[in-house]
């Protein structure tokens, strides 16, 4: 069985062999932050990208819109969203805000978690009507349950439809997404691998708290190298819950910038993150425009310090059900 020592072991190979960040990207918008490849599908995409959720938490457009453009005027150019998000809201903000203006500049993703074919099918062509584009350029699989649920959408023919949409090029890149189950995750990806199926992308929890605590980088983050499926992050700051735990700490050690620096300094292409003013966005980029690998010393001592706050009541996500 896998531990945390393994995973301390595994991430010390894993951060040298970290996607390159490249730096000095420009393009018609103006500079680039610095990008990571997309797993080994050859994109390039920035290193952070803006979660959708939090664009459609005010469900008011003056505030979704000067996010989107703040976040362009910071050089980010990965702009994530799901069907879900503000029960489309954030898609349609999307739509109205974002594509008109940057739809060539822009790498954005969306994401389904019907469970059905037919389900899927309907967020897909709804997805593309909200956001106001021809095709999206990550479409996931959402929120992985649980193993029976793995099966169950696999059993409904939900993988079909997405791997028609990549083939059919309305979906240049798929993938998967979960903060619940990481065996739902192992599952689908020995799945997948049985079946010769490739997925794209992962998206899942990667942050300081997690490997105490039923690991997503203790045992799916192997596998996806072992894949070659390219790791994106969420949960890095456990949706902002940490901070209030965290007071029970030496406050050096619960910053935005380690939090976000433990991630980059690991083999991820792009770590979400939702911002709700554009102070946190200016907040969040410039950390990123700043970042230097953090050392492996410098890892273990923040895991190691985060051990009381971490668990079951602080990452609420995992088990669910």
């Amino acid at each position: 069985m896998s531990t945390r020592r393994d995973f301390l072991r595994a991430a010390s190979a894993a951060a040298v062999l970290s996607p390159a960040l490249l730096r000095g990207a420009t393009d018609k918008l103006g500079r680039i932050l610095p990008q990571r490849e997309l797993g080994v599908t050859g994109e390039k995409v920035t290193a952070f990208g803006l979660g959708g959720h939090h664009v459609g938490v005010a469900k008011d457009e003056k505030t979704a819109q000067a996010l989107i453009e703040r976040a362009i005027e910071r050089g980010v150019r990965f702009f994530d969203n799901a069907v879900n998000y503000q029960n489309g809201l954030s898609e349609t903000f999307y739509g109205k805000f974002l594509t008109p203006k940057y739809r060539d500049h822009v790498f954005i993703t969306t994401k389904s978690s019907r469970n059905t074919a037919e389900g899927v099918r309907k967020d897909f062509e709804d997805s593309l009507r909200r956001l106001a584009t021809d095709r999206i350029d990550l479409w996931q699989i959402h929120s992985l349950q649980s193993v029976e649920d793995v099966k169950e959408r696999i059993q409904n023919g939900v993988v079909e439809v997405f791997l028609e949409m990549r083939e059919k090029k309305r979906a240049r890149y798929i993938g998967f997404t979960g903060h619940t189950s990481q065996e739902a995750h192992c599952y689908f990806i020995d799945w997948c691998r049985e079946k010769g199926i490739h997925m794209d992308t992962c998206l899942m929890p990667v942050n300081l708290f997690d490997t105490h605590y039923d690991s997503f980088l203790t045992h799916v983050e192997p596998k996806l190298r072992e894949n070659r499926i390219g790791l994106l992050a969420m949960k890095t700051m456990v949706f902002g819950r940490v901070f209030g735990p965290a007071k029970a700490l030496d406050p050096s050690i619960v910053t935005p910038k380690n939090l976000h620096e433990f991630v980059y300094s690991l083999p991820v292409s792009c770590m979400l993150s939702g911002c709700e003013t554009v102070e946190q966005v200016d907040q969040n980029t410039a950390i990123l425009e700043n970042f230097r690998p953090m050392e492996e010393k410098r890892r273990n001592e923040l895991i190691a310090a985060v051990k009381p706050i971490s668990g079951p009541d602080l990452e609420y996500y995992k088990r669910r059900i």
